[in-house]
């Protein structure tokens, strides 16, 4: 039996495994729910009918999330993470053959899904200072179909400002305009207030940034409410369990306690940020530079990034390792001196 070559070829993602004393590789919160909190949600989970289909609209958590943002719970649809509303982008609003323009280094799973649903994808390499050159993107987009981008950017940290994404949007009128704003939370430059001016522009939100909830599967695409309908009718009848709607829900509802989670998780990234910072002027020949960060997250470049990865891992420190550099997710500020501590002691002479 002869398998599609689009299928045989793919290599499967792959995230750090295993058990580390410090986590700081995959971008979650260090913020678990509070107990009285959890609580909360144990009991409505209680309420739950379990022989029966969940809301297939997930209209409680799609209002919570619209009431957080302050936007139309019209314009939004919830998926089973970003990536189901991403591949459902891809596989429905665009067709075989046509063309998606990328940029690179970005999140590596928009040309995975792309390849699947055989569309062409063009990529738009980054500057050597990880910045996008906008007048290369706008060009790329005049014969394309479609974009889609992180904004704040996984894997570099940097943002894209507003002014910049709207030059995009009213250059290119034809083409579709995604932007993933996971990590938005942490910035202040969103477009997600633009849905409705601009009928070629959507927008991704997710759950498991800065609303702490990687472990219950929740995204939302946000657009124009015609292209709302359309998603809503293209995606699966149930594709967002009720477990994770009413978890999801019960957490968008606490909006003091996720602004000051957020505020706080910033302040540590500003606190690793600097931290690092001193590291590469101490050791400028292993570390070339870290970016200013617009996530939880920072971007340290060193062409020494597989060493230093492989020295932490040994002392039970989990990172992302990229080709020129090393991904630091903000841990607690016990995790960030344990951090600090190990990469001193990888890095100081012998």
């Amino acid at each position: 039996m002869k398998l599609p070559e689009k299928l045989t070829k793919l290599k499967a993602y792959d995230p750090i495994t295993g058990s580390y004393a410090v986590r700081l590789d995959a971008n979650e919160s260090y913020f678990d729910l509070p107990q009285l909190l959890k609580s909360k949600i144990a009991d409505q989970i209680e309420q739950i009918s379990f022989n029966r289909y969940p809301d297939p609209i997930a209209t409680e958590v799609v209002e919570a999330f619209a009431a957080y943002y302050n936007i139309s719970p019209d314009c939004v649809t919830a998926g089973n993470g970003s990536d189901e509303i991403i591949t459902l982008l891809l596989g429905t609003f665009m067709e075989k053959g046509q063309k998606l323009v990328t940029v690179s280094p970005d999140f590596s799973m928009y040309g995975v899904y792309a390849s699947l649903a055989e569309i062409e994808v063009v990529t738009v390499q980054k500057e050597d200072n990880l910045q996008i050159d906008m007048d290369k993107l706008i060009a790329a987009c005049q014969q394309a179909n479609a974009v889609v981008f992180s904004n704040p950017c996984n894997p570099t940290s940097l943002g894209i400002p507003r002014s910049e994404i709207i030059r995009l949007i009213e250059s290119a009128p034809d083409c579709l305009i995604i932007v993933d704003e996971a990590y938005m939370d942490f910035w202040d430059e969103t477009v997600l207030d633009l849905v409705c001016k601009y009928e070629n522009l959507i927008v991704l939100r997710t759950c498991s940034k800065a609303i702490g909830l990687a472990a219950a599967r929740m995204g939302f695409a946000v657009m124009d409410q015609y292209k709302t309908n359309l998603l809503r009718a293209a995606k699966s009848p149930y594709n967002c369990d009720a477990i994770s709607q009413k978890i999801c829900a019960a957490v968008l509802q606490e909006q003091d306690l996720l602004r000051r989670c957020c505020d706080e998780i910033i302040v540590q990234t500003q606190r690793l940020y600097a931290g690092i910072s001193e590291l590469v002027r101490r050791y400028p020949d292993l570390l070339e530079c870290v970016y200013p960060p617009r996530t939880n997250f920072v971007f340290v470049k060193t062409a020494y990034a597989r060493e230093i990865f492989e020295q932490l891992e040994k002392a039970g420190i989990a990172v992302r390792c990229f080709p020129h550099g090393l991904r630091i997710c903000a841990g607690t500020r016990r995790e960030q001196t344990l951090l600090l501590s190990e990469l001193e002691r990888i890095l100081m002479p012998s």
